[in-house]
């Protein structure tokens, strides 16, 4: 029998990528749920609602077989934001999906649910949650996957949960825009840490076909339902490799002076204090946090070997590929990021 699909959050950037990998392959019965429209399908059937509203979610969910919950806040938007769509708008989505008799509930969650800011050298899914966050998204991520995981097999409902690491790809609006606003606003002098901490980045199209290789292979019978699994380009490298190759794709040089991690991080932490003393009476996004410290200077990489035996998943895209694939798009789409000084180089990437 044919499936029905609803991603949610299938106008963000992940979502919307599993909706085109669905048309790619010929499913004809794809909806769309999200708090807005950014893009026209006449082979999709949006609804437009708030995660957190049951009548919302019950309307989109009838009828549907199988649901990609990919729908989450970026990261700055704040705690309550966050656990609003994270956890209680995960609640209901739940609930939305015993209720209208949804067979599949495959969950977006993240790597970062395992990490309290200690290396984590070739990770594995016995990783035990941590007792304390550094960052509050993550905790909401790990309530979310953990609600998740509870509702298998009520009313017959099969569900599971992917950890991708370090998403990036065409579209995304975070890691390499944020790189390239901060090459263009010349902080891409300065490395902080000795640069030599190995971590995962994983291609849009490996998350994405990750994700639907779930849905195709999670039966009753499977392994897969109430499990977690690790999903990267099982390719680690430094972790300053990736914002290092978008400063010179654009024409700005590679930092040439490394700040140690003890000093930074006693800059991190005194600004986070201030901003903590202030959030009273102002709200502040400074670029430099503890947990960005923490995180950029942080080993972090995992073992996939689950994913590949029980999902049949290995990456469809090359690290080195989807680092080119990514910077042609940006050229292509964000020009004015584009280094202007430097006139040769310019013009080169122009061109391309």
């Amino acid at each position: 029998m044919s499936k029905s699909y609803l991603v949610v959050g299938g106008c963000g950037f992940l979502g919307r990528y599993i909706v085109e990998a669905l048309l790619a392959r010929g499913e004809k019965n794809i909806h769309v749920f999200d708090i807005r429209k950014s893009f026209d399908d006449d082979r999709v059937t949006f609804h437009i609602g708030d995660i957190r509203k049951s009548e919302d979610l019950e309307l989109a969910c009838k009828g549907i077989s199988t649901v990609f919950h990919t729908a989450s806040p970026t990261h700055g938007m704040g705690y309550d934001i966050y656990y609003s769509v994270n956890v209680i708008g995960t609640e209901k989505l739940i609930e939305a999906c015993i209720k209208c008799g949804v067979k599949q509930l495959v969950y977006t969650s993240s790597s970062s649910v395992v990490f309290n800011g200690n290396d984590i050298v070739n990770g594995d899914e016995s990783l035990p949650y941590v007792d304390k966050h550094i960052d509050p998204y993550n905790k909401t991520k790990e309530l979310g996957e953990r609600a998740i995981l509870k509702a298998k097999s009520v009313n017959g409902l099969l569900v599971c949960a992917l950890r991708p690491a370090g998403i990036f790809g065409p579209r995304e609006v975070q890691g390499w825009p944020q790189f390239l606003k901060a090459a263009k606003e010349g902080k891409n002098k300065f490395m902080f840490g000795d640069g030599n901490n190995l971590c995962d980045w994983t291609y849009i199209d490996n998350v994405v076909h990750a994700h639907i290789l779930a849905a195709d292979n999670m039966t009753p019978n499977s392994p897969i339902s109430g499990s977690v699994y690790f999903i990267t380009n099982d390719e680690p490298i430094p972790f300053w490799d990736m914002p290092i190759f978008a400063y010179e794709a654009f024409g700005y040089e590679r930092p040439k002076m490394k700040i140690p991690f003890t000093v930074m991080y006693c800059i991190a932490w005194m600004i986070d204090f201030i901003v903590l003393i202030l959030s009273p009476f102002v709200k502040l996004h400074p670029t430099i946090s503890l947990f960005r410290i923490i995180y950029t200077n942080s080993t972090r990489y995992f073992n996939i070997e689950k994913a590949k035996k029980e999902l049949k998943y290995k990456p469809i895209v090359s690290l080195r590929d989807g680092m080119e694939r990514t910077k042609e798009w940006f050229l292509q789409q964000n020009p004015s990021f584009i280094n202007k000084n430097k006139s040769k180089e310019t013009s080169k990437l122009l061109k391309k």
